[in-house]
């Protein structure tokens, strides 16, 4: 008989650890289901489920018709399975499986990934990176922004996008923060940047993502941000925030507001103008820099460990390669002779 986890549901990245055989009972939310043909006739039920540790595929190979029929990505599943495997790929086979009750079923919100950093060092890095700003119009519209409380609230959960990259409860504080931490480094380098603005370019490009997103049971849109943007309502926030401030400069305001209008580059990616200012053609290319670095990291977190690459990543229109440029050379003596 195989041995039984049965105490907490057990998290994905940790089932896809256990041996063959094991059975669990736990909870998790369904994000994509379909029905396919057995290569020995009749059709079987493969289900993609989550947690905030990742993803994992499921089979249900009889009995599924009736809860397929009502079943919808975005429901919360009690189900019992054994771990199984295919070309050394993990992944479950249901033997029961059923709709959670309202009352068992856990908030939506700990089937979603988390930001690695929490919301206190989250809050203390973005006031660092306030503190940090010698213009007092800039710094004066900042603390402004970042000190309502509830705003700040939902920054700090905020996701930093839907799908793509920092894709996580909290992904926009990481998003932001990094930004920061590269606008301050080419700072640096290129004495022809201005610093402050550039840093609260970096704290204010995403900013509309607050509004954009929700994250209830999973990642999706609100009704304005949908038919808004991220780009729109940020810079409505903070041109709000600007009229609150007495003799805001107008050249400062301009600028500001391109960078958060010109940070995806152009129209093609959402933008309404091209990066026109120094200032927002760096900043431009730190969103993109950042963006794409933290959606490497993510295809590397979901393949398989000891496979040399990716599956084929469409909107990028490549395959990742993960071998280790540090990867030791074999021990001659420890090779098969040929």
């Amino acid at each position: 008989m195989p041995p039984v986890t049965l105490d907490t549901t057990p998290s994905l990245a940790r089932v896809r650890e256990l041996p063959t055989g094991e059975k669990i009972i736990g909870f998790y939310l369904l994000t994509k289901l379909e029905v396919k043909p057995k290569k020995s006739g009749g059709n079987y039920l493969e289900l993609r489920l989550q947690d905030s540790s990742g993803t994992l595929d499921a089979k249900k190979w009889e009995e599924f018709e009736e809860f397929a029929a009502v079943a919808k990505p975005g429901d919360v599943l009690k189900i019992e399975a054994v771990v199984d495997r295919y070309r050394e790929i993990p992944g479950l086979v249901i033997s029961r499986l059923r709709h959670a009750t309202g009352d068992e079923a856990p908030d939506g919100s700990v089937f979603l990934p988390h930001s690695t950093l929490s919301e206190t060092q989250a809050q203390q890095e973005l006031f660092r990176h306030i503190e940090s700003i010698t213009r007092p119009d800039l710094r004066a519209l900042l603390e402004a922004i970042f000190g309502d409380a509830g705003f700040l609230a939902a920054f700090l959960r905020a996701p930093g996008g839907k799908l793509w990259h920092h894709a996580t409860i909290g992904g926009l504080a990481e998003h932001t923060i990094s930004m920061c931490y590269l606008a301050d480094a080419l700072s640096t380098l290129y004495s022809d940047l201005n610093r402050d603005l550039l840093i609260a370019g970096a704290m204010l490009h995403d900013l509309g993502k607050a509004f954009e997103l929700k994250t209830e049971i999973a990642i999706d849109y609100t009704v304005e941000g949908r038919l808004l943007g991220h780009i729109t309502q940020g810079v409505l926030h903070v041109d709000r925030a600007i009229s609150a401030i007495p003799e805001f400069p107008d050249e400062l305001r301009r600028q500001l507001l391109h960078l958060i209008l010109s940070h995806q580059g152009d129209g093609t990616m959402g933008s309404p103008v091209k990066p026109m200012t120094l200032e927002a053609l760096v900043l431009h290319y730190c969103d993109e820099l950042d963006s794409r670095i933290n959606a490497f990291q993510g295809v590397r977190s979901h393949t398989p460990e000891g496979r040399e690459f990716s599956d084929y990543v469409k909107l990028m229109e490549r395959f990742f390669y993960f071998r280790s440029a540090d990867e030791p050379k074999p021990d001659p003596d420890e090779q098969s002779p040929v």
